[in-house]
């Protein structure tokens, strides 16, 4: 009977029987037929079942647990069930014990919790069933990815009530004596009283008491820095109930280092206001901006002029590697003081350009140019940069313009290059191959051409009428072989030329040129007057001279600026008024937070490279007005200077939790340059693990978390170059549907979920004996019989047949006799 309930394992197996008949005929045919058969029956692999109620229950004695498992398992009617369980205890490791009241072993880890292990060793005992209590919840392994094959049944218990401290918030970095604020995060199951200690380098601080609700709150407390070095701060948490107390304490270290001060150039009512917020502030001139410029930021207020070449390519190098920078209003700031297309105005976050479509006067202007043979001095020449700063004003014109380009030198050779024309595509195209195909000649005779440009002007109906003149030598009106009559008046004919609507601006290029005339000039015409020392500024003193002259670049009119939302920034509405600001356009990529009219920004910040950058473009020297004197004003501008002085580290480390291990980033960026090949090893909660390169200056690694948190270190070789505070919460305490979770594996298994334990009675399973080796052994032995029987079984009596011989014939006869008379050679 037993060998008809067998079931088979593979019976498509059996299938090969059919092929049996196909065996050759033969005496041995018979034994060969059962032997064949008998092998095909014990591949399809024979099973007889038995019922069966081996169990292993398996308690969670965690310490999100504690003895919640064991006491369920008290209501379990092991009496009436046809075997006795097994009972194994499990936290970070797995162990059986005699009865489920047993206290656990003292090696099993019940600060861990690994159902994962826990069903592998009660698998290995081969039982019919698994019962699993728990609370669900694994702060080891994957309990899903160790599910065995055979049926687990789970219940659920719930966690202990627990009150957690998961992070302890404070800046990595300080200042000497600086104080800090800390924020110690605390979670609660239940409304308790916590009592939060803290300490700073093992000295305890004032202990704070709070009665709170259930959930998540923050108890802020106040550090002092000490002097340079590390502060190590901690806190350790206390309720006013029984709960797991494994992740109530956090720690985290802070760098103390000298604060690096802002310079400030140009601007004592920034210096005042930053000095009140604390800052460490050292005001200074355009000679402080020397490489390597070590200000943690730099504040300015100066006319571009006061600067050399050198000194803005370096500032615009120190922004881009890391530096913050800004630039304040005043009368020779932005577009007023000629920083358009210079290197620092790339990177600040507003431009100067600010005229639009829809604010566009009518603007004439004409460049008088010395051509005389003196241009020719300079590598590059100064007529080539006199010419690429023409081009530089071209290139600047809205269409409407009118633009007229005058060269002189003897009166006879001084001449319209192009006359007054709009500058329309087609019309800047011709005015470029004009421009550039000037060549020098003659002395330096001016009055001719200025008289030309003040005519011309006059005879058109423009808003803006200038003219632009420049020289690098003395000029000769009035004297030499080509000029006769007196000395111009230059004062009076520019006066005379404003009298016109026409205002003159004047450029004197090297120290050779005639600055009193040209000076006269430009006081005479309302203009400006420049002094090129530098030859290579031309190109910039042009274009932002035509900038100056075609822009309204002040908006010398009381406004009030609007606030917007901005995370350097609690403000929001109209705040009090300025008196006056300089007008610039929004890059794209930078952010407002203060805006005058038509969305002008007042107050912006943007980011360029590795540095930041800001732009206030009122004058707190003069008019600021309200805004200045209002309280909040400080506040914002010490927040918005702080934010310029955090530089990128040049080690930035990021984490990121991936169930029990912590993720960590590396990213090593020195002076803007990818540092690579570097043997960093990164340190937490006592364990050291050498990071990879996985990229240009990116490491990574994984480490184990064990614990609710700590500070991270990274070093390069016995050099720390990088901490971190990182809050990692307890994963035994994690705040998930163990529930949920349990009811999964469950499902994978095939198992059921308990509800009662009261009432549960494990279901009898069939559990399958292997009969495969029978058949197997008898097809063996009946393989054996059958060779003995076909090598010893034979009647002996029958002997063999013998090979017949071949017939003599005579003829063979013959030949086999001579052969044997015939003597060797």
């Amino acid at each position: 009977m037993a060998f008809v309930a067998a079931t088979f394992a593979f019976p498509w197996a059996l299938l090969l029987l059919g092929a049996l008949p196909l065996l050759p005929r033969g005496r041995s045919r018979p034994w060969r037929l059962v032997v064949l058969g008998l092998l095909v029956v014990a591949l399809a692999q024979p099973q007889l079942p038995r019922p069966s109620e081996d169990l292993v229950v398996a308690l969670d004695v965690s310490e999100s647990v504690g003895d919640a498992a064991q006491r369920a398992s008290g209501k379990l009617a092991t009496a009436s069930w046809g075997a006795a369980p097994r009972f194994m205890a499990f936290g970070g490791d797995a162990a059986f014990v005699p009865d489920p009241r047993s206290e656990p072993p003292a090696f099993l880890d019940r600060s861990k919790t690994d159902m994962a292990r826990a069903l592998q060793v009660a698998a290995a005992e081969a039982p019919s069933r698994i019962l699993l209590v728990s609370d669900g919840v694994a702060s080891r392994g994957d309990a899903l990815a160790a599910a065995p094959g055979l049926p687990v049944d789970v219940h659920y218990v719930p966690p202990r009530p627990n009150a957690r401290l998961t992070a302890l918030l404070v800046p990595d970095g300080a200042a000497p004596f600086e104080t800090l604020e800390a924020v110690a995060v605390v979670e609660l199951d239940r409304a308790a009283e916590v009592v939060l200690r803290p300490s700073v380098d093992g000295t305890s601080s004032a202990t704070l008491t709070r009665d709170l609700p259930a959930g998540r709150h923050a108890i802020a407390f106040r550090v002092v820095a000490g002097e340079a070095g590390t502060l190590r701060v901690e806190a350790t948490m206390e309720v006013d109930y029984d709960q797991p107390t494994a992740d109530d304490r956090q720690a985290t270290e802070v760098s103390v280092t000298e604060e690096v001060p802002v310079l400030v150039i140009g601007d004592p009512a920034m210096a005042n206001a930053l000095r009140a917020q604390g800052l460490d502030v050292v005001e200074g001139g355009p000679e402080a901006i020397t490489g390597p410029l070590e200000a943690s930021a730099v504040v300015l207020r100066s006319g571009v002029g006061a600067f050399s070449s050198g000194q803005l390519e370096l500032l615009a190098r120190y922004v881009e590697s890391g530096g913050g920078l800004m630039m304040t209003g005043g009368p020779e700031s932005f577009g007023l003081g000629g920083w358009y297309r210079t290197p620092v105005e790339t990177v600040l976050p507003v431009s100067s350009d600010v005229r639009t479509d829809v604010m566009l006067p009518q603007v004439a202007m004409v460049i008088v140019l010395d051509k005389s043979m003196s241009m020719v001095a300079g590598n590059p020449s100064r007529i080539d940069l006199a010419k690429q700063g023409t081009i530089d004003v071209i290139d600047l014109a809205y269409e409407q313009d009118l633009l007229g380009l005058i060269v002189f030198s003897d009166p006879s050779l001084t001449e319209w290059v192009f006359g007054l024309r709009q500058a329309t595509e087609r019309g800047k195209r011709e005015m470029y191959g004009a421009t550039l195909d000037i060549q020098p000649q003659g002395g330096t005779i001016l009055l001719p051409g200025y008289r030309m440009a003040v005519e011309a002007l006059d005879g058109v109906d423009a808003s803006i009428k200038h003219i632009v003149v420049l020289s690098d030598g003395i000029l000769y009106d009035g004297a030499g072989p080509f000029s006769s009559g007196p000395t111009p008046n230059w004062f009076a004919l520019a006066a005379e030329a404003r009298a016109l609507g026409i205002t003159t601006s004047a450029i004197a290029i090297g120290d050779g040129a005639d600055s009193d005339q040209l000076g006269q000039i430009a006081r005479g015409g309302g203009g400006r007057f420049y002094e090129a020392l530098d030859v290579t500024t031309l190109p910039r003193i042009f274009t932002n001279e035509a900038l100056a002259t075609t822009r309204d670049l002040l908006r010398d009119e009381v406004t009030a600026p609007t606030a917007r939302r901005h995370p350097l920034s609690s403000l929001s509405g109209t705040t009090p008024s300025v008196d006056a600001y300089v007008a610039t356009t929004l890059k794209r990529e930078a952010e407002a937070i203060l805006v005058g009219r038509d969305d002008e920004p007042i107050l912006a910040v943007g980011r360029q490279g590795l540095g930041r950058t800001a732009a206030l473009t009122t004058d707190l020297n003069a008019w600021g007005g309200d805004f200045a004197a209002w309280s909040e004003f400080p506040g914002l501008i010490g927040t918005v200077v702080r934010w310029l002085q955090a530089r990128p580290a040049q080690y930035s480390v990021t984490t990121q939790r991936a169930g029990n291990d912590l993720e960590v980033v590396v990213d090593a960026v020195v002076d803007g340059a990818y540092v690579n090949n570097l043997a960093l090893t990164t340190r937490f909660q006592g364990r050291s693990v050498a990071m990879r390169q996985v990229a240009p200056g990116r490491y990574a690694a994984t480490l184990e978390v064990d614990g609710s948190g700590g500070t991270l270190i990274v070093a390069d070789g016995q050099e720390v170059v990088a901490r971190r505070s990182v809050a990692t919460p307890d994963p035994e305490f994690a705040p998930l549907d163990g529930a949920a979770a349990l009811a999964a594996l469950a499902e994978r298994t095939g198992g059921e979920v308990v509800a009662d334990l009261a009432t549960y009675r494990p279901p009898a399973a069939a559990r399958a004996t292997p009969m495969w080796a029978w058949p197997a052994a008898l097809a063996l032995v009946l393989f054996l019989a059958e060779l003995v029987w076909r090598r010893l079984g034979r009647d002996r009596s029958d002997p063999l047949p013998r090979r017949p011989r071949a017939t003599l014939t005579p003829r063979r006869a013959r030949l086999r006799l001579s052969a044997r008379r015939t003597p060797p050679s």
